[in-house]
Order: structure tokens, then sequence, then C-alpha cells
């Protein structure tokens, strides 16, 4: 894959000072062992593949990026190396909610309430991602799988309105999940009408926000907590009839 290489602005930390932290996150989650799973954090100011085979030659899952990064083509070109490394290792990646790290946040125009972050940057961040995503990157790596936390801010919801505006319907991608952190009954139910059952994954916002259990019976149940979650972290894992 031909990445292009563009000069932005960065506001993230410098090599030198991520890499310290990165590494006592991974040394100390890697160390609680089972039943924990991690998944890697690699230094954006490089966007070096070799920290993504480094990570996952020590036991990392797969990679987890913000969706600020993955806003744009600008940002697809700069993460676009830690992508394909993921996808020719068949190791998934986790889109966040987090801001764009190649240039700062606007500063909010009065005080924010404790709920405005969850409710307005996360969704707006997270809805953009899987729409990017869809249009800049699936073509380039149609295999790669990638989850999007908290339903993706909901996105696919939006198919109706992408048809009408496009004149084409998104097909669904067996290779995009959404976890369902923050998230109950009405909004899984939405989304398993719009994609089907086999993309979700169970997830939740703790410690910051209690679980919730979809209330769509023992089959859902699984899928989430189960199925899918074995799809999502294992390429040779495949959808039972």
């Amino acid at each position: 894959v031909k990445w292009r290489g563009l000069d932005l602005p960065d506001s993230f930390l410098p090599d030198d000072e991520a890499r310290p932290l990165l590494e006592t996150w991974h040394a100390s989650a890697l160390a609680l062992g089972e039943p924990f799973g991690v998944w890697a954090g690699v230094p954006l100011a490089a966007s070096d593949p070799r920290d993504v085979d480094a990570a996952l030659a020590r036991g990392c899952v797969g990679l987890q990026l913000p969706a600020g990064a993955l806003l744009d083509e600008h940002g697809l070109a700069r993460v676009g190396p830690l992508l394909e490394a993921c996808a020719r290792r068949g190791a998934p990646v986790l889109v966040q909610p987090g801001p764009t790290p190649w240039h700062p946040r606007p500063a909010q125009s009065r005080a924010a309430p404790p709920w405005w972050e969850a409710v307005v940057p996360h969704v707006q961040e997270l809805h953009a991602a899987w729409w990017c995503i869809q249009r800049d990157m699936r073509p380039l790596l149609p295999q790669l799988r990638i989850c999007f936390a908290s339903l993706a801010g909901l996105a696919p919801l939006h198919d109706e309105r992408y048809a009408a505006t496009s004149g084409r319907r998104s097909p669904v991608d067996r290779n995009a999940f959404l976890e369902t952190s923050t998230y109950g009954t009405r909004a899984v139910d939405a989304v398993i009408r719009a994609l089907g059952v086999d993309v979700l994954v169970h997830g939740s916002g703790q410690p910051d926000v209690a679980p919730t259990e979809p209330s769509l019976g023992p089959a859902v149940r699984h899928a989430l907590r189960t199925a899918n979650p074995a799809r999502l972290l294992d390429a040779r894992v495949e959808v039972a009839p």
C-alpha cells in the first residue's frame, strides 16, 4: 500500500517522551496476565510499523488508535503504515474516542458539563472515523479487522442519509466491528437492525461508566460476548451459518 507523507503540525508527545510512558503501560498491563488482554499503543509521531510488530511480539492482541487520528485522508496517511502492519500480521485495530493528534482541538467557548465530552466530541470523532475508514481505508486494506468503540457513535444508523445523498448504499463490512460500551438495548437493537448481529461485541465503559446488558435474549448475548469477540481477535474464526 502506498501512503502519502504529509507535513502537518503535531500536538502529541515527542517520541522520546512517549516511549517511556508506553513502555510502562505495556509492561504493567501485560503483567496482569489472564483473563486480561492488552491493546498496544505506539508513538504516533513516528508511525513506525516496527513498533506494531514489537508490541504484537510481546503479547499485545492488537493496536489501539484515537478516532481523531482517522478523521480524514491526512490522518490515514500518517497512520497508514501502522494499519498495514496490523493487516499483515492479522491483528485487529481498536478505535477509541480521542481528539486528532495532528493539531490541537479548538478550545470550548463555554464551560462544559461533565457529560459533554462523552456525548458530543467523542461521538463526533467516532462517527467521522467510521465513514473515513469506509471511504478511504477499506478499499486498500479489505481484510483488516477494525473495531469501533461505543457503536462508532451510531454512524451506521446514518446509512439511509448516506444513500439519499450519494445514490448508493453501504454494504455490511464483516471486518468492521462495533463494541457497545455506554449504549443500551435501544441503540444496540437499532444497530443490529442496520448491520446484523455478527459485527457487534460487548464492551463497557468501566471504571467510568457501569456496564449495561442489552435485553435482547440469550442468542444476542452469546453473539456479543463469545462468538463475535472470537472472530474479532482471531481471523481464523468464521461466522457460523
